[in-house]
């Protein structure tokens, strides 16, 4: 039988499960909570940070330090932090997307992770909401679940597309050319989570329109759409460099690849 990963990469998903458990934890008492929601400090990329988000990277620092392994690890809340002595890999984290969603009760948020190195890139996301975790290997396919393979919708029909989508004040007709083309639009939340249902063929693409994407926020979630048979650039149609910076000032469509074309074409000017 063929493993479905390398050997690495098996042993990088165990971490990530590890995590994806202690986090799971750390919040389960803070979700639907006004003390959940409290402010505790700004975080690295320069957004409020939560009790429920610095709850969930703390579980997420103490898993990866108790580990063999050595990490530099880019953090939505605290920036950079080295984990181990020989750091061999680079971990782009985001403990928590969907902040709102958790607070509110909404149960619609992730655990979102990407590990780069020489042997290995391994994309991971965990539903903490639902208990299901998404994965990718880097040439060796997308997962749900146990070993699921997953793959992006085969809807050619932009007519009859499902998309999430995000723009921003006061921009937000930027995405009335897609509004207007597909059959329904979504907004729900957490990026990563939602590219995660477009590699499993819930939806037929994300787009982000807002012009100030994460990288800790769609890195795993790159990979497992590409892993699962689809596309992701920028708005370009160039496909986007996970460095190891906080924001990529650029515009995001993750989709099925049927029409990818056409939807980078009603977005056109659309991000500046």
């Amino acid at each position: 039988m063929t493993e479905l990963l390398s050997s690495p990469g098996y042993e990088l998903l165990g971490i990530c499960d590890d995590v994806s458990l202690a986090v799971a934890s750390s919040i389960r008492d803070l979700v639907g909570t006004a003390s959940g929601g409290q402010m505790v400090n700004m975080g690295a990329d320069g957004t409020p940070t939560k009790m429920i988000d610095r709850a969930a990277e703390n579980a997420v620092l103490a898993v990866l330090q108790s580990s063999d392994m050595g990490f530099k690890v880019l953090s939505e809340e605290r920036g950079e932090v080295t984990v181990g002595k020989e750091p061999r890999r680079f971990l782009h984290l985001d403990p928590l997307d969907g902040t709102f969603n958790a607070i509110s009760g909404i149960p619609f948020y992730a655990l979102s992770i990407y590990i780069s190195g020489d042997d290995c890139r391994l994309g991971y996301i965990y539903d903490l909401a639902r208990g299901q975790r998404f994965y990718a290997e880097a040439g060796r396919g997308a997962y749900a679940g146990g070993a699921e393979r997953i793959c992006v919708s085969r809807n050619d029909d932009l007519k009859s597309f499902s998309i999430s989508a995000y723009t921003i004040r006061p921009n937000t007709g930027r995405i009335v050319g897609i509004g207007d083309r597909v059959r329904r639009i979504r907004t729900l939340g957490s990026a990563s989570l939602e590219m995660a249902l477009v590699a499993s063929g819930r939806l037929d693409a994300f787009v982000d329109l807002r012009g100030m994407m994460r990288v800790v926020d769609v890195a795993a979630g790159s990979l497992i759409i590409e892993e699962a048979g689809g596309v992701v650039s920028d708005s370009e149609g160039n496909r986007l460099h996970m460095a190891g910076d906080m924001w990529q000032k650029r515009c995001l469509i993750g989709s099925n690849g049927r029409r990818h074309e056409d939807l980078l074409r009603l977005i056109k000017g659309g991000c500046d």
